[in-house]
């Protein structure tokens, strides 16, 4: 009898997962992406532009208005037009209202997990949206969770909770993938083309269907195929990589300037030409996915030294430039408090508008502390004017390394700053012979050549 029913449950499986294959390869299914966000809106934007009928679904009345008329909400490069075009050729539309979801055939979820109190992963979020997908979850269709997870959530957390949702049994006839991004913010919509796509199935035939959806995000698209633990290890290993190598070459900073050399010259000198170069310059490293990766990977790690470190250096870079300044005003007979200091560039990174987990707001918030007068422009988010931020200043700090700031000329800092401003110089984006020949007292983070 046992026999029996797992063989009429492999019939259900495969007449349903052939079924949706068949929709999905020639097209003809409807996919939901809840969650429209960074991370979801230019996945369903897409998909919708490679002519996939695509429902994407928020809570957020804003940020639906602004969508559905054709409104980019944040930037991202080469978004705006395709949007516009999604929407007037009908494969986009939004909603609010959950019930719409009951036509997806797939449904990729683009919630983000953050940390809790006790700085471990918080997959409420989650499972929220879970619970809120719950009257459209049916037989037949597909999901895939495109969070970042801590390595076995599809299998301990997600596939349990799903099945306690519903009458369905994950992997035989609701099939379920995690297929975490990889994209650069800035570069979304070509790198979902170009890049390699890592699909982690509960089982075969979810990691096959998932598949077959993301093949459609570009001609010639690369699906990598592993179990679901090892994808989501593939995102951690990946992130937590990058952000080792950032807080090395900040170590490398913080060597400089004890010694009183400077750890841009000795790296751009040790990479050039050199085939196993490669090293990062120096710089304030941040942003909502370094900042958690981290502790998503060791969560249940004993021996976890070395990625902590390496997150307590760079998070406290901003720490280390604020001590920095206060040392130089000390030398200066100056003190923070009342001082008008001048933050420029405030995103977490290089040509964005995405501020989350950003150096700079850490900065700025210690800097208030001391009692200082923050002000801070930058080009790609609402701030302060430049003038503003520049006119009077007592300091005046480069924080995010947009290409745009180079175009700040030590005599236009001259012009509008204090005649004793300390600017300090978070990326060695400006050239200190220049400044230097203008009287002004220019410091860089990984430089101790003055001190």
């Amino acid at each position: 009898m046992a026999g029996s029913t797992s063989l009429n449950q492999a019939e259900v499986s495969a007449s349903l997962s052939a079924s949706l294959k068949e929709k999905i390869v020639k097209k003809e299914f409807t996919l939901g992406i809840f969650g429209l966000g960074r991370l979801g809106l230019p996945v369903a934007i897409k998909f919708a532009s490679r002519h996939v009928h695509v429902i994407g679904l928020d809570i957020n009345e804003a940020l639906l208005k602004s969508v559905s008329t054709g409104l980019m909400p944040f930037k991202e490069e080469n978004t705006q037009s395709l949007l516009r075009e999604a929407l007037k050729e009908k494969t986009f539309e939004v909603t609010s209202d959950v019930k719409k979801f009951g036509h997806s055939d797939a449904i990729i979820i683009c919630t983000g997990i953050s940390l809790d109190e006790q700085i471990r992963p918080d997959v409420s979020p989650l499972l929220n949206a879970i619970k809120t997908l719950k009257p459209v979850l049916r037989e037949g269709q597909l999901i895939v969770i495109r969070s970042t997870l801590s390595p076995g959530t599809l299998v301990n957390v997600i596939k349990p909770f799903i099945e306690e949702q519903t009458s369905c049994t994950v992997g035989v006839d609701l099939f379920l993938a995690v297929c975490p991004e990889r994209v650069l913010e800035g570069r979304v919509m070509d790198e979902l083309e170009q890049l390699p796509e890592i699909i982690g199935g509960i089982n075969e035939i979810s990691s096959e269907l998932a598949g077959e959806v993301f093949k459609h995000l570009g001609d010639g698209k690369k699906i990598v195929i592993m179990d679901s633990t090892s994808a989501e290890l593939a995102k951690l290993f990946s992130n937590v990589y990058r952000y080792v190598r950032f807080a090395l070459a900040n170590e490398y900073a913080l060597l400089a300037e004890q010694y009183g050399v400077d750890a841009h010259r000795i790296i751009s000198l040790l990479n050039r030409d050199y085939p196993r170069g490669e090293i990062p310059l120096p710089g304030p490293c941040g942003g909502p996915h370094f900042f958690k990766d981290g502790y998503f990977l060791i969560e249940n790690v004993a021996f976890n030294d070395f990625i902590l470190n390496a997150w307590k250096l760079n998070e406290n870079i901003p720490v280390h430039i604020m001590k920095r300044l206060k040392e130089r005003f000390k030398e200066k007979g100056r003190s923070l408090m009342n001082a008008k200091i001048g933050i420029l560039g405030v995103a977490y990174k290089a040509e964005i508008d995405d501020t989350r987990q950003a150096p700079a707001m850490r900065l700025m918030e210690i800097l208030k502390r001391e009692g200082a007068r923050v002000y801070a422009f930058d080009p790609f988010c609402s701030s302060d004017g430049l003038d503003t931020v520049l006119n009077d200043a007592d300091a005046v700090v480069l924080m995010t390394n947009h290409e745009a700031f180079r175009d700040i000329t030590p005599q236009y800092a001259r012009k509008h700053a204090k005649k004793q401003c300390v600017f300090i110089d978070s990326w060695g984006m400006w050239k200190k012979e220049d400044w230097k020949a203008e009287s002004l007292d220019l410091l860089v983070f990984g430089d101790g050549t003055e001190k």
